[in-house]
Formats: structure tokens, sequence, C-alpha cells
């Protein structure tokens, strides 16, 4: 059951029932959500009309000052919002939003911009998975009225929640937009110069950026990419098409983060001379700009752990599919990986996984 089927099915049956829904570890996270999915691509977040009046009138005042993160969807926003306010609210999500309704709200409803505006340190939005590919202007827009409205926000999430068929991109070169708080942002946008912007000052505070690009081919070379990034701890850049130009623009960006402490990469480069990037490369073109450095991810697993030359004196976690790491270890028998191996204290593999006894050996800070 969601949260939204107990609250309407057993609050009041019993004062023992009571107790365990209304507890605070359960009620200061609300999600009054009630996902139906039909197919992967069609699903419906929205709640049932009954459902919602019983939650509106019988049990959100009785639990309004407990909510601390509240996740809604378009449908019954202005019904939760407008049933009580929620002083200790502080992180919002607003999900399965098309972007007329969104703008809509954001430049018409008082109570939904005061809230943002006083209160929202933490914010999501999910944009709707729609027909047509949602406008890169009104995203533009929209993303700017955020910025400029919540004066508190620290964490910002500007994307679809999970991999339906709509990839949600814009341009923020036509945009004006900044913030002297954020400090953790998660985003899609549409080329590489976007990935630039955000970079380039406007967000003095950034030290997480998580950033999904559709395209990563030429920049307009106007935008600065060379200027260090001392404040930028967290790098994520993910783009699902090849890449022709890794040496031109992805190495400059990432010598630019000189106090990075966790790198992700999901890249496909083509190179004319060679697909296959080396440790000594790996070292030279990244690491050696990266001192700081203390968790990878898997796609780089050999390097880091075989290379001698990839000297990375901080790495103690890293995260791994199941596969990759019998191959590269070859069953926690090589000799190659085993002095790294040996300095990790954290260790998450992805997939089904029973230890050997060896493997304890292998790991032994574990």
């Amino acid at each position: 059951m969601n949260m939204v089927d107990v609250l309407y099915s057993l609050v009041d049956v019993t004062q023992r029932f009571n107790q365990l829904v209304f507890d605070p570890f359960y009620i200061r996270n609300l999600n009054l959500t009630s996902t139906t999915m039909k197919s992967f691509y069609d699903r419906i977040y929205s709640i049932d009309s009954q459902v919602l009046d019983r939650i509106c009138k019988n049990i959100l005042p009785r639990i309004f000052h407990q909510i601390n993160k509240l996740i809604v969807e378009q449908y019954s926003m202005e019904r939760v919002l407008y049933t009580i306010k929620y002083p200790e609210l502080y992180s919002l999500t607003l999900m399965d939003f098309s972007e007329e309704v969104l703008l809509n709200y954001l430049t018409s409803d008082t109570i939904l911009r005061k809230l943002l505006n006083e209160q929202i340190t933490c914010l999501t939005i999910d944009v709707k998975d729609q027909p047509t590919e949602p406008s890169p202007d009104t995203l533009s827009i929209i993303f700017a009225l955020i910025l400029s409205l919540c004066k508190r926000l620290i964490k910002l999430s500007f994307c679809q929640l999970d991999a339906r068929s709509t990839h949600c991109t814009f341009d923020l070169s036509s945009i004006n937009a900044k913030s002297s708080t954020l400090t953790t942002l998660k985003i899609n946008v549409k080329t590489f110069d976007d990935c630039l912007y955000l970079l380039d000052g406007r967000f003095n505070c950034l030290s997480t950026l998580i950033v999904d690009v559709k395209i990563i081919s030429s920049t307009s070379g106007t935008i600065d990419n060379i200027k260090k990034l001392p404040k930028l701890k967290h790098f994520s850049l993910l783009t699902y098409r090849h890449i022709f130009l890794y040496d031109d623009l992805i190495i400059p960006l990432l010598q630019r983060m000189i106090n990075l402490e966790e790198l992700i990469l999901h890249l496909s480069i083509i190179r004319n001379n060679t697909n296959y990037i080396d440790g000594n490369q790996l070292y030279d073109d990244i690491l050696v700009f990266m001192p700081r450095l203390n968790k990878s991810h898997t796609d780089y697993a050999e390097q880091f752990l075989v290379d001698k030359r990839c000297d990375l004196p901080f790495l103690l976690n890293l995260l791994i599919d199941y596969e990759s790491l019998i191959l590269v270890t070859n069953n926690f028998t090589n000799d190659a990986t085993r002095p790294t191996c040996s300095k990790l204290t954290d260790l998450h593999v992805r997939g089904p996984f029973v230890p050997p006894k060896i493997f304890y050996e292998y790991f032994p800070l574990l």
C-alpha cells in the first residue's frame, strides 16, 4: 500500500492504527500521489477525487504541522495547498506537471508562489511526458521563474524523474537565470554550451551538478571553459549520443574541477586514433587535476584498480557491477588489483552477490 491508500483506508479504523499511521517518521515525508502504470510510457499519478476529499478534509488538518516534505501531482496540488498551511514544509516535489499548467501556477497562484518564496529549500520538478516534446522556450521561462521565486532554494531537480520517452531539454543561452543560494542542481539541457553556462558563475555556491546533455558536439567558444571551479565537489555528466570532441570539450571541463570528490561519467566516446582511454591518459588528462577524488564510476574501474599510474590516495569507496568486479579481480585472485582493493572501506556491488570467503581477504577493510 502507498501512503495515499494507508491514509484513506486505515485512519480512524482503530486507535492503534492511528498511532501507526500518524507516526511522525512516516508523516513528515508525505507522498500524495498514487501511481497507476498502464505501461512503461503510460503512467497516471493522480488520486481518486473521493480519496483526495477525505484526505484534505479529515487527515491533513491533523498532521499539517508535522509535514516537512510533500509530493503532489498537478490535479491535486491546488486542493492540497489550499486546505491548510504547512509551517514546517521545506521540500516540495511537483510530480507529472504539464509545462502549461506549471507555468500558469508559477505566474498566478499566490499560495504556491508564497510557499516557494518563503519556505522551500528543496524543489523537484517533474515534467509530464507528452506526445510532442515540450517547448524549450516555456521550459526556459519556468526554470528562470523558479530561480527568481525561490529565495531560499538550496537543491533543485529540474527534469523527469524516470527515463520515459520524452527527453525534456531547453536552451539556457536564452535566459538570465542565476542563484546565490543553490548548492545542488540536477537538470537536463540541450547542448554542451548549456552545461558551460551552468558553471559560468551564475550559481556561485554550486557544489553538486548532475547534468544530462542531449547533444555534446561543438561549442560556440564564447563561454569560459578554463576558469577553475574550486567549489564544485560532485559532478555527473550523462549523454546518450556519441561524443567526437572528448579531448576538446570534456577534458578541459574536467581539468577545471580541482577539488572534485565524486565524478560520474556516462559517455560514449568516438576518437580518430583510438576509442580506448588507458590509465596513463586518464591520469595525465584528468586524475592529476583531482587530488581529492574519492569516488569514481564503474566505467573506469579497471583503470582505477589496476593501472599503477592511477594513484588515488583518497579512493576509499567504489560502486561497481558484480560482473565487472569479478572480471577485473579475476574472482578475487588478481594481484594487480589487490593493493587498491585492500584500501577500500566501502564497496557497493550492483546485482545479486554472495561473497565467498576469499572476498574478505581481498577487501580486508570492509
